[in-house]
């Protein structure tokens, strides 16, 4: 029974919000940065914010039941991304203690957490459809099965001081966990949940870490936000330390508060930054290329952007938190750049 109030509080409150927000999914004509005459290296898509993104769903139909009309049912405050091998789009919401699935292919959104989670912040999937959550209240990482259903949890007591960012390797099987608060990143293998080894620690040497946040993995390498060090840092799969980037400021290719961390196909590195509202581009030796973004609320603005993620065809996602929703752009290479290249 109290599992049931629970979903009709939560549905309550997604009504409450909904009914106060605008909903910003359209797309404007050609919005792309850097502006002509310069070449375009970064178009923006779409946005994800509301269960109406692809038109009404088993869920709105729940809620109508419950309270007559759905109206336009929000995201609350995003903050980890990623997406599965056929697409779908999880986002954690640390204002609903859920996790959003967006289907474009199925035209339908659902959830993921059941009431479980406290503070959801990372996210991850594997090769067979397991969702990962780390849970920085409940200091845990969650694991659901394909279906939705939890089949394992991660984490003893004292093991987590505030799990944060979720990367998967698929083709090892592992785990990383941006261990904020003990300055860690912790490896686990996905199928046992076994614990392997840690990277890191405490420290401002090459190598050591002072609140990581947020990770990537990409052709065998780590991505590590060591947020509280202003820096980006790189290691192998096994934690041996081979490059590093940043430092504070308050000019492109600095850093203030950087959260969010991807890698495109070509190995260029995408940085989100709160504190400066915009994800900033640099290639694989730290030189910056572009930024994208400043403080607003129009599509390519931001208000503390956090969680950000690249899937395999170079779309960006970018969890926009104080606009409760997730900015997605496309990276245009060179094929994408000029699509007369593929018919010639």
């Amino acid at each position: 029974m109290s599992r049931f109030r629970n979903r009709v509080f939560v549905g309550f409150c997604l009504l409450l919000l909904g009914s106060c927000a605008p909903n910003v999914t359209e797309k404007p004509a050609d919005l792309v940065w850097p502006v002509p005459p310069e070449q375009p290296r970064i178009r923006f898509v779409r946005s994800l914010c509301c269960l109406d993104d692809f038109g009404k769903s088993g869920r709105d139909a729940w809620l109508e039941s419950l309270f007559g009309s759905s109206g336009t049912l929000r995201m609350s405050k995003p903050y980890g991304i990623t997406t599965d091998k056929d697409g779908k789009v999880y986002v954690t919401d640390t204002g609903f203690r859920t996790v959003w699935i967006f289907d474009e292919k199925a035209k339908k959104i659902t959830t993921l957490g059941g009431g479980a989670l406290g503070t959801p912040i990372g996210v991850a999937v594997d090769a067979k459809g397991k969702a990962f959550v780390s849970d920085a209240r409940g200091q845990r990482v969650h694991v659901f099965d394909a279906t939705g259903k939890q089949v394992m949890v991660l984490g003893q007591k004292d093991e987590f001081g505030n799990p944060a960012g979720l990367a998967i390797d698929r083709s090892t099987n592992r785990l990383y966990v941006a261990n904020s608060k003990l300055h860690k990143i912790r490896v686990y293998d996905t199928e046992s949940g076994k614990f392997l080894f840690d990277i890191g620690g405490r420290g401002s040497d090459n190598g050591k870490l002072n609140f990581p946040t947020n990770i990537f993995v990409r052709n065998g390498r780590l991505y590590v936000t060591d947020t509280g060090n202003f820096r980006v840092q790189l290691f192998d799969l096994d934690g041996s330390f081979l490059k590093t980037f940043g430092k504070v400021g308050d000019t492109f290719g600095q850093f203030a508060r950087p959260r969010g961390i991807g890698v495109d196909s070509e190995g260029h590195i995408y940085v989100a930054d709160s504190a400066f509202d915009n994800f900033q581009i640099f290639n694989e030796e730290g030189k910056i290329l572009l930024f994208v973004g400043s403080r607003g609320s129009d599509p390519g603005f931001f208000s503390i952007p956090s969680g950000l993620h690249i899937d395999d065809q170079d779309r960006i996602y970018v969890a926009d938190q104080y606009n409760n929703r997730v900015q997605v752009f496309q990276y245009l290479s060179e094929k994408r750049r000029n699509p007369q290249a593929k018919v010639n």
